[in-house]
């Protein structure tokens, strides 16, 4: 494993896919899989911004 620190384009990816992931348009999402996609997505969003 990279012990680089990720890019804003891997965070920009990152959010894109578990936005998609959210909305359903990745097939069905159970329960756990939304509320971990969904801390994902703000742990996302939050290393995004500190890439600026």
């Amino acid at each position: 494993m990279s012990t680089e620190p990720r890019d804003r384009q891997h965070w920009m990816e990152e959010i894109a896919f578990l936005e998609a992931r959210l909305n359903g348009s990745q097939g069905d999402i159970d329960k756990e899989d939304r509320v971990a996609c969904e801390e994902a997505l703000k742990a996302a969003k939050i290393n995004l911004a500190a890439c600026r």
